[in-house]
């Protein structure tokens, strides 16, 4: 081979080589893979084998209660079968179901007033029902019942007595289960009503809702308002709000029906039996999130490059950074038509229908298999391995807080638990302090600082060490550490890490693709992760847990 290339032979060159096979993207890998059998090491090209299956456009981008979602669970249990794992869900299965439905309401039956004013269901309003049994239909009625503002969510302090017969209103949305404090004390004291402000309402108000029944606790009825309308309801702006403010009574009522859905929500649960006797009654949880969030909503799909150019732009961290069109400045206009125009050069348009969640989370999924079949096929840990493929994350975290609340194993039998969320990136042009070794980390000194002192301390002398990124653990911009699974362990005392390699452009995105995946770098973090969950494992003692009172609270996320 020549050392250098003359003008010629890249001419002859771009012109043997197909369009369709020029990349558009400095990261863009091959649009398909052919499965190959995997090996018992942990390899990139089993990555790749597995993820190119797992976020294939037929799986439908995988959302929880779709037919998308059983082909990926069933795919998974495929897997643990094959591993011969033992199954650690019910009844013998690998499969654990949620109680998990649609609620239905009839708009034409749905009002409520704030004092003599009505706010229209679906704009201003939108009605929640209480909790029931999959196939109840029931009425929440209201009759001028005195509404009192209980501050933010995560912060409200009435008394019980304020609280007593009223209609509850609360800054915020209550997120996965269990509920937030403030919510339980709501119920217990006697509240006639809950009311949550939200900036947003469900665009899927009367029909499509779905829900866990504990998502609204006791047998009281609750509803989602606007913070336009909430101002109408205390007579002043939002802002202005202090906790104890009384405002006009809501006169109301609305019916609902909590239905079973075709295709049921399910955690995929596997053991790996310990190898000491003495020690195999304990477990080590290695866990991530099947489900993503389905098909591209509307008529009008995006074209796949033109909105990764936009997002190249515009908004590095994908999903999280909400940029309004009319922001887009002249020279980042032209920055974007430059990307689009080149990979118009290259290929044709395609509008982009599935969000296949390649990163989010087929990525944490692919790496549990690879440790799970690394583990199956080495020498066997003293303590059993728990594999937990985590259901509806996307919809509140809600398949680790359903475990966690009906556990398949003693839960004060779990030592530690591993959660992993976006293994995908990390790239030094995808994230801050990216690159070849990064992983970002979390939680792992919230309930032991042992914890975290064992994995750095096997950091340090593991033949491939990591370069740890602890900065979102230290700020937890963004939420972070409230937005994955880690939070219901975390809540139930349980030691537990997160690991990622970052947001990016593709996050919640429909470009969110197998093709653009880091591989080299999801081998190494799940190298890792089976690295410390097996140290984890053999420690001749469980890991020491801080009193309750010593964990930090703000990892429990306001549970």
């Amino acid at each position: 081979m020549p050392r250098t290339l003359t003008l010629s032979t890249v001419a002859a060159l771009l012109i043997a080589t197909p369009l369709s096979a020029q990349v558009v993207w400095p990261d863009e890998g091959p649009r398909t893979w052919a499965p190959r059998p995997t090996e018992p090491a942990i390899t990139a090209n089993d990555l790749r084998t597995r993820l190119y299956q797992f976020a294939d456009d037929s799986m439908m981008g995988r959302e929880a209660g779709t037919l998308g979602n059983i082909m990926a669970t069933d795919y998974i249990a495929a897997e643990f079968k094959r591993l011969g794992l033992v199954p650690a869900g019910e009844n013998g299965t690998y499969f654990q179901k949620l109680d998990y439905g649609r609620q239905a309401f009839v708009a034409s039956r749905t009002r409520l007033n704030a004092g003599r004013r009505r706010l229209a269901p679906g704009t201003d309003f939108v009605p929640l029902a209480p909790n029931a049994a999959l196939g109840v239909t029931g009425t929440v009625a209201l009759e001028r019942v005195t509404a009192i503002f209980a501050g933010p969510l995560a912060q409200a302090a009435l008394t019980p007595d304020q609280m007593r017969g009223r209609a509850v209103v609360f800054n915020g949305l209550p997120m996965g289960n269990p509920p937030a404090p403030a919510i339980a004390a709501a119920r217990e004291a006697g509240a006639a009503v809950l009311v949550f402000i939200a900036a947003d309402l469900p665009s899927t108000a009367f029909n499509e809702r779905l829900s866990m029944r504990v998502t609204v606790p006791g047998t009281m009825g609750a509803a989602i308002v606007t913070p336009a309308a909430a101002a109408q309801l205390f007579g002043q702006p939002l802002a202005a709000l202090a906790a104890g403010t009384e405002g006009q009574p809501l006169t109301g009522s609305w019916s609902y029906t909590f239905t079973e859905l075709e295709h049921p929500v399910r955690n995929v649960l596997a053991i790996l039996p310990g190898g000491d006797a003495a020690r195999k009654g304990q477990y080590v949880i290695i866990g991530a999130h099947s489900d993503h969030v389905g098909m591209v909503r509307g008529t009008n799909p995006p074209e796949h490059d033109s909105l990764r150019a936009f997002n190249t732009v515009m908004r590095p961290q994908g999903a999280n950074d909400r940029i309004s069109i009319d922001a887009v400045t002249p020279k980042q206009w032209g920055e974007i038509n430059a990307l689009i125009a080149k990979a118009r050069s290259i290929r044709p348009a395609r509008p982009d229908t599935v969000n296949n969640g390649a990163d989010d989370d087929g990525s944490g999924t692919v790496v549990m298999l690879e440790i799970a079949e690394r583990m199956a096929t080495g020498p066997r840990p003293a303590r059993s391995i728990l594999f937990h493929s985590h259901a509806a994350e996307e919809k509140g975290l809600l398949g680790s807080a359903w475990w966690t609340a009906h556990p398949t194993v003693p839960l004060d039998s779990v030592v530690a638990a591993h959660n992993m969320d976006m293994l995908g990136k990390g790239r030094v042009t995808d994230v801050k302090f990216g690159g070849p070794h990064t992983v970002q980390m979390l939680g792992s000194r919230r309930v032991s600082p042992e914890f975290g002192d064992m994995i750095d301390s096997l950091n340090a002398v593991r033949d491939e060490p990591m370069v740890i990124d602890y900065s979102w653990d230290r700020t937890n911009r963004l939420n972070r550490f409230c937005r994955s699974d880690q939070v219901s362990y975390i809540r139930k005392g349980i030691p537990t890490t997160y690991f990622s390699t970052g947001y990016s452009r593709d996050y919640h995105m429909a470009t969110d693709e197998p093709q653009y995946i880091n591989y080299d770098l999801s081998a190494r973090v799940a190298r890792f992760v089976h690295d410390v969950a097996l140290t984890a494992a053999n420690r001749p003692e469980r890991l020491p847990v801080l009193p309750r009172e010593q964990q930090d609270p703000a990892a429990r996320c306001g549970g």
